[in-house]
C-alpha cells in the first residue's frame, strides 16, 4: 500500500470509526449510498464545470504559483519570528488539522443524533466526509503525484521528485491544512452567524501556520491544502442543500 494509503487508513482512527458506529446506530440506510453519490459528483465535477468555475480554478493556481515564488522568504520570515510562544501555539493547534478535528466533526454528528438537532448533525456530518474526502483521498494522493521535499530536510525550496510515496518528500499539498480548512467550511456552511465562521476559520488559520512555524511544509503547501479542504467542503455541503433543502431548522448559508 501506498503512503497514501496508510495515511488515509491511519486517520480512520478513531474518529472515522466512531463515525462509522454512529452511522450503524442511527439505521440511516441511506448513509453510504449518499457519500457514494457525493464522491462521484465530486470526482465528475470538473466536466460539468463553467467558464466561472474554470475561472476560479485558475485563480487558485495562481496563488499556489505566486506563493510558491515566494516560499523561501516567507518560510525565512516565519523562522526569524519562531519562538517558544508560537511553539507552544503549534504544538496546541495542529491536532486540530488531524485527529482531533475528525473527534470534534464525530462528536457533533454524535450529539445532533442525541438531542435531535439536524444542523449539527449534518454539520457533523459535513465536516468528517469532507475531511476522509479531502484530507484522506485527495491530498495523499496528490502528495505522492508532486513528491515534493519538506523544508526541514534541506532538499531546497523546489526539490520534486513525482510519484514518490516516501514521507520526506509527500510535503505538498498540507494534509492538516487541507483537513483543517475542509472541516471549517463544511461547519461554518451550517451557520448563519459570524461566530462560528470566525471561530472554525481562525482554528483553520492557525493549523496552516503551525505547519510553517515547525518548518513542516512550505507556505504554498499550506495554500494548496486549504484550498483543496475548501472545495471539497463546498461541494460536499452545497449539493446536500440541493439534496434535502428543508431538513434544517435554521437558515444555513455556505461561506
Amino acid at each position: 500500500m501506498c503512503s497514501g494509503g496508510l495515511q488515509a487508513a491511519g486517520r480512520l482512527k478513531p474518529a472515522a470509526t466512531l463515525f462509522i458506529a454512529l452511522v450503524a446506530f442511527s439505521a440511516q440506510a441511506g448513509e453510504l449510498q449518499r457519500a457514494a453519490a457525493d464522491v462521484k459528483s465530486l470526482a465528475t465535477a470538473p466536466l460539468h464545470w463553467k467558464k466561472a468555475q474554470w475561472t476560479r480554478f485558475g485563480e487558485g493556481l495562481g496563488l499556489i504559483a505566486i506563493v510558491m515564488a515566494a516560499d523561501k522568504p516567507i518560510e525565512d520570515a516565519f523562522q526569524r519570528n519562531r519562538s517558544s510562544s508560537t511553539n507552544s501555539f503549534a504544538k496546541a493547534v495542529t491536532p486540530f488539522g488531524g485527529g482531533r478535528g475528525l473527534e470534534v466533526s464525530a462528536l457533533l454528528f454524535g450529539a445532533g443524533k442525541l438531542f435531535h438537532d439536524a444542523n449539527v448533525e449534518d454539520a457533523g456530518r459535513d465536516a468528517l466526509e469532507s475531511d476522509l474526502l479531502a484530507g484522506g483521498i485527495v491530498t495523499p494522493l496528490l502528495k505522492d503525484l508532486f513528491g515534493r521535499a519538506r523544508p526541514n530536510i534541506s532538499d531546497g525550496t523546489y526539490n520534486f521528485h513525482f510519484i514518490r510515496t516516501d514521507n520526506p518528500h509527500n510535503s505538498f499539498p498540507s494534509g492538516h491544512a487541507t483537513s483543517a480548512f475542509a472541516l471549517a467550511t463544511a461547519i461554518a456552511g451550517h451557520y448563519d452567524n459570524w461566530i462560528v465562521p470566525t471561530i472554525v476559520y481562525t482554528i483553520a488559520t492557525g493549523v496552516a501556520a503551525s505547519r510553517i512555524n515547525d518548518r513542516a511544509h512550505w507556505p504554498s503547501d499550506v495554500i494548496a491544502g486549504a484550498l483543496i479542504g475548501r472545495a471539497v467542503a463546498k461541494g460536499i455541503v452545497g449539493r446536500h442543500l440541493a439534496i434535502v433543502p428543508s431538513k434544517r431548522g435554521v437558515a444555513v448559508i455556505v461561506h
